[in-house]
């Protein structure tokens, strides 16, 4: 199979808060990497908080697919951005499932209008309301986990109750 112009890789678009992908079938491996090259620019392009991968017209997956699905949610984390996936056919679902990979952090929706609600009713994963890397607890949450499990904090450190 021949591999594709970076033009015809699908446009990608921003729509509302989010990048939209749309994945073509029948990628080569380079075209894939390719295509990642492209959602990290664009992703910093838009500042999108939140990027979508369309899979409605992929068919098939590899480990190798698998695996980009993977990295690109990773990067696209380090960019501040989510990542929805949508549109998985069943035999990919089986395939994944079979290879053992997993999604972590990663939304997965069943179609387009599914990801926009997600999008609109959520702040991204990574950064709570108050601007926070939503890794680093607020003193308010750190409060009710200390109390949930038995500790109070006190000026000195943490005491048992």
């Amino acid at each position: 199979m021949e591999a594709m112009e970076l033009s015809e890789i699908p446009a990608i678009q921003k729509l509302e808060n989010l990048l939209l992908v749309a994945v073509p079938r029948d990628l080569t491996d380079d075209d894939v990497l390719r295509l990642r090259r492209q959602i990290l620019q664009e992703t910093r392009r838009y500042r999108s908080h939140w990027v979508l991968l369309d899979f409605s017209r992929v068919d098939i997956c590899d480990s190798f697919f698998g695996r980009f699905i993977q990295s690109t949610a990773r990067m696209a984390r380090l960019m501040g951005a989510d990542v929805i996936v949508s549109g998985l056919q069943d035999a990919v679902v089986e395939t994944m499932v079979d290879l053992g990979m997993t999604l972590p952090h990663i939304h997965a929706v069943l179609d387009l209008d599914d990801a926009l609600a997600l999008s609109r009713e959520n702040q991204p994963l990574n950064q709570s309301m108050d601007g926070r890397d939503a890794d680093e607890p607020s003193a308010s949450s750190a409060s009710s986990a200390n109390e949930s499990m038995g500790w109070e904090t006190s000026d000195v450190g943490w005491a048992e109750v």
